[in-house]
């Protein structure tokens, strides 16, 4: 796979900055009980809705949800309590609805970063790896398949663009047969010479 084509986002950047600092380097740290403590967030199971509490940095999780579901819940939660401010149920539904973006993207990004799937032999088989992602990050099937196409978009879109401009290179320097820095020697020497022609013909 073509990792050192993807660009983070800034917001994928913002998680993966926060992950580093807390020693949170591979999947197996991905715990959210481990994740909520080095956040300062309170993680608790209740027999009610999922939801969270940013003032009070606490979430709030079904206890009777499976795994893999409280984990996506959990991660759309963190999202609010970490970024997030206000009450959503006195907001205005383009602010609401600006903030839910936002708490899905960051879902893909905390629950599969990009720092550890780049250090993973990830099948080159599709289904394959689709399953292997799941298994290895705990996620639905559906979720992982999400995030590897995204991640196989953007390496896609970084090495077409990393080669259009290596065409452009080239072409430039095929059209003047020489390197920029061989411009720039010949630019100098150019202009040297007829400072010294002029300075001969004025004496």
């Amino acid at each position: 796979m073509l990792v050192s084509y993807y660009k983070e986002t800034p917001l994928e950047q913002w998680i993966t900055t926060k992950y580093l600092d807390r020693g949170i380097i591979d999947p197996h740290h991905n715990d959210i009980e481990r994740i909520a403590d080095s956040f300062g967030v309170d993680l608790l199971y209740e027999r009610c809705p999922s939801f969270s509490d940013n003032e009070d940095r606490v979430i709030f999780l079904n206890k009777d949800a499976d795994e893999l579901t409280a984990r996506i819940i959990f991660f759309h939660e963190l999202c609010h309590v970490l970024r997030h401010a206000g009450d959503q149920r006195f907001m205005s539904q383009q602010f609401k609805r600006a903030q839910e973006q936002e708490a899905d993207q960051f879902v893909l990004y905390a629950a599969i970063p990009f720092f550890m799937f780049a250090k993973l032999p990830v099948p080159d088989h599709r289904h394959e790896a689709i399953s292997y992602l799941s298994d290895i990050f705990r996620v639905p099937l559906d979720l992982a398949e999400q995030r590897l196409d995204q991640i196989q978009r953007r390496m896609l879109h970084g090495s077409l663009v990393a080669a259009a401009r290596e065409a452009d290179r080239q072409k430039r320097n095929q059209e003047t047969g020489w390197s920029s820095e061989t411009k720039r020697i010949l630019d100098q020497l150019d202009r040297q010479l007829g400072k010294k022609e002029r300075h001969v013909t004025c004496e």
